[in-house]
């Protein structure tokens, strides 16, 4: 292989090296501190997911690429909804034990001062881990945007004026003043909402325990707040023909992906040895990236 070729295969693969490291390291720092198998059993689960989908892009061809991408969002999305939004991946551990994915999730366990599931992955995913792979969660791990690729507004239409933008931060504001009415004025807080499913009969002293998981308060916070998303997410995308409509103008996560993004390692960038400035990638861009801009 020449030292071009060799150059070549690098940087398709530096990427997948990035997110590898970070996630295996990150799997074997968590376990050996912790003591709890479930971090390593995790953070393999969800590098593994999307190293597969990154490390299949430069395989395919232009056309299918996003088949590969499209993959990580399944494997990641999927994981993060079913395993520890509804809590199935807990199984293993002989509970079920959903917890609020959401942003009020966030919220919530945040105000209990607990360190678990939903405020780590905020923490991993759109807080300090964006100053690595940038907003790589919308594109490769999100499970809102994963159901809304499939509409059939592939193209986006164009960005709507620069202040329906701002709508994102209303719907931060909402969400978190939702949690904090709940908590301080209503008395619902992570003690009322959290339960657990106990399979074995060996943690019934260890918290709230529930015959149903249907009963269980934080699983409906996780499913009635992804439904309002999924929701908002299928009328934008109709009125504007635009699949990415919700992530342009609703989702409440930009707010903390927006800092760590400026300083990311892993970016967006033209070859300016190559690029012509014809625009065609900026029109093919689902969400309307001004990619010229980045030479």
């Amino acid at each position: 292989m020449s030292s071009r070729n060799r150059s070549t295969a690098f940087r398709d693969y530096s990427a997948v090296l990035v997110i590898l490291g970070v996630f295996y390291t990150l799997a074997l720092v968590a376990w050996l501190l912790s003591g709890a198998i479930f971090y390593l059993v995790n953070f393999v689960l969800i590098g593994t997911s999307i190293g597969l989908g990154m490390g299949l892009w430069p395989v395919l061809t232009r056309r299918r690429r996003d088949r590969a991408r499209q993959l990580s969002q399944a494997l990641v999305g999927g994981y993060l909804f079913f395993g520890l939004g509804v809590g199935l991946i807990y199984i293993l551990f002989g509970v079920i034990a959903p917890e609020n994915m959401q942003i009020e999730g966030f919220f919530f366990w945040l105000l209990a001062g607990e360190f678990a599931a939903a405020v780590i992955h905020y923490a991993v995913a759109k807080i300090i881990g964006p100053f690595i792979f940038n907003r790589g969660w919308c594109g490769w791990a999100c499970w809102t945007a994963a159901l809304l690729d499939f509409l059939p507004w592939k193209r986006s239409s164009g960005r709507l004026p620069r202040g329906w933008g701002h709508l994102r931060y209303g719907v931060f504001c909402l969400s978190a003043s939702l949690v904090l009415f709940s908590v301080y004025l209503f008395g619902i807080n992570l003690k009322t909402n959290f339960g657990f499913v106990d399979l074995t009969g060996k943690y019934a002293s260890m918290g709230r325990t529930y015959q149903d998981l249907w009963l269980i308060p934080e699983l409906w916070w996780f499913l009635v707040g992804n439904l309002l998303y999924y929701r908002a997410g299928i009328v934008l995308a109709i009125a504007l023909r635009d699949n990415r409509a919700f992530c342009k103008y609703l989702c409440p996560i930009i707010v903390f992906l927006k800092f760590g993004a400026k300083f990311s390692l892993l970016k967006i960038k033209a070859d300016p040895q190559k690029c012509t400035i014809c625009g065609a990638c900026e029109k093919i861009c689902p969400m309307d990236i001004e990619i010229t801009r980045y030479m």
